[in-house]
């Protein structure tokens, strides 16, 4: 369990709740349809093939990966019109081309194209209502969707099939329903087949069986109402201890990701203030589901503690996040981590927040301007000559002797303004001021102003060209 090897890990080069999450040896990956496909639905194979890559390298370091894939309808879409286009009549191509002689309008082969392979409309009746009408228009679109989908997935594996393949991995494809979650029967063989594939190092790729779903009725009872949800149940029925939502966007924001203000939240608990912006064009979901989804997979009662949303468009998320050793090429720490209500992992990553907060939002304006002010009396005292310098530096460390009580007693008002305000502990500490620190500073300071002069020692020469000469002075 990831939460009982927190403590062990001695990596300091990545915060312990992130390093925690590389320990998980069966992982559930979910990439939503704006990360499979592109926005006229067809597939975005640099995406999918970078997916494929840092998957293939999990299974390969022996991590259980159960990969939850969208796509199909679009994939669907575009498959049955260029099916539509290939079954028009010679009439019916010439019709659009040249117009209906006979009602005397004018078709455009695309719109004949998206014609033929769209459901017809109901048209209005004496005997039917508007309400009516809307209603079987509705369920015409709904069975389109559905005819989308049962094409669809079979290119879709087809697709991945050939990504994986390359990579000797082999994958295998699990349509699911409502009904295999609540029955128990069909819960139960459901969960050793895909017990029985991850022992025999397949790649299950989920996807809702949405050719026989039934839509637009009552989802209160439903079990799963989108990918996200559908990925999250997988991770609790398999036994998953992570699981990783890859979107659109970088992770969840504060704020609408189109808003200049808006700041990524690296740990989402219960006290995180989100603005849900607009969903993605494609899709059922968008972040609202999403951390509804990420929630629901981390809530106590299985073995699933962490849950991350990140950008599937970075082409190194998966291996950043998941990959057995930590690389400190591929930046900071990416997308939002969630962690299941006291567990260890929480209580890590809250620690972790306190120094993320202040790294991006403590430092006030007063701050800024009196380090702006410390560099500038910093630069005046290199260009004064090493006797002077040395005797500032000597009467700086006498002075904070000399003036130790003004000081412990201005730091006392900070320290009670802290605590007024609520400020971590560890802050507190660290602000904190004591005697034997003070003393300690005026130490070091004298041990520096008794050093040779550091100032303008040519450190090493290189002629890079005739007449150009490299230095490197202090």
């Amino acid at each position: 369990m990831i939460t009982t090897m927190i403590a062990t890990k001695e990596d300091m080069n990545e915060p312990r709740s992130r390093a925690a999450l590389r320990m998980a040896r069966r992982v559930v990956v979910k990439a939503g349809t704006s990360v499979v496909a592109n926005a006229d639905g067809s597939p975005s194979l640099r995406r999918l093939g970078d997916i494929v890559e840092q998957l293939s390298e999990l299974n390969h370091e022996g991590v259980e990966v159960i990969f939850v894939s969208s796509g199909a309808v679009g994939m669907g879409r575009n498959l049955l019109r260029k099916q539509a286009r290939l079954n028009m009549s010679f009439m019916d191509m010439h019709n659009s081309m040249t117009g209906d002689p006979v009602g005397g309008s004018t078709v455009t082969s695309h719109q004949a194209t998206d014609e033929a392979s769209a459901p017809p409309i109901t048209r209005l009746t004496p005997n039917t209502s508007i309400a009516d009408l809307l209603d079987a228009n509705e369920q015409m679109q709904t069975s389109a969707a559905k005819s989308y989908a049962a094409a669809g997935q079979f290119e879709l594996m087809n697709l991945y099939q050939s990504l994986f393949s390359p990579k000797g991995v082999t994958c295998s494809q699990v349509l699911l329903t409502q009904a295999d979650f609540q029955d128990e029967v069909h819960l139960k063989t459901l969960s050793f087949a895909v017990e029985r594939l991850l022992t025999l190092g397949v790649v299950p790729i989920v996807n809702e069986n949405d050719c026989c779903t039934i839509m637009g009725t009552d989802d209160t009872d439903a079990v799963f109402n989108d990918n996200d949800s559908l990925a999250a149940l997988c991770a609790r029925t398999f036994g998953a201890e992570v699981l990783l939502l890859l979107t659109d966007v970088d992770g969840v924001y504060d704020l609408p990701p189109s808003n200049p203000k808006a700041k990524l939240i690296n740990f989402h608990h219960s006290n995180s203030d989100v603005a849900i912006g607009e969903k993605s064009s494609q899709g059922r979901g968008g972040m609202s589901a999403k951390i509804d989804a990420a929630r629901f997979a981390v809530t106590p009662g299985s073995a699933c503690t962490a849950c991350v949303v990140a950008a599937g468009s970075d082409l190194d998320c998966i291996r950043s996040i998941l990959g057995r050793e930590f690389d400190p090429a591929l930046g900071p720490p990416k997308g939002t981590l969630f962690a299941t209500p006291g567990s260890d992992l929480e209580k890590q990553a809250l620690d972790e927040l306190v120094h993320w907060e202040t790294d991006d939002e403590s430092v006030t304006e007063a701050a800024r301007e009196m380090a702006t002010a410390a560099r500038k009396e910093a630069r005046k005292l290199q260009s004064l000559p090493h006797d002077l310098r040395k005797s500032i530096l000597h009467a700086v460390a006498d002075a904070l002797l000399n003036r130790q009580d003004e000081l412990l007693e201005a730091n006392q008002q900070d320290l009670d303004a802290a605590d007024e305000n609520s400020v971590a502990a560890p802050l507190v500490a660290r602000l904190k001021l004591t005697p034997q620190k003070l003393a300690t500073l005026a130490k070091g300071i004298r041990q520096l102003a008794d050093q040779k002069d550091p100032l303008g020692v040519v450190k090493s020469k290189r002629e890079v060209a005739e007449g150009l000469e490299l230095s490197l002075i202090t």
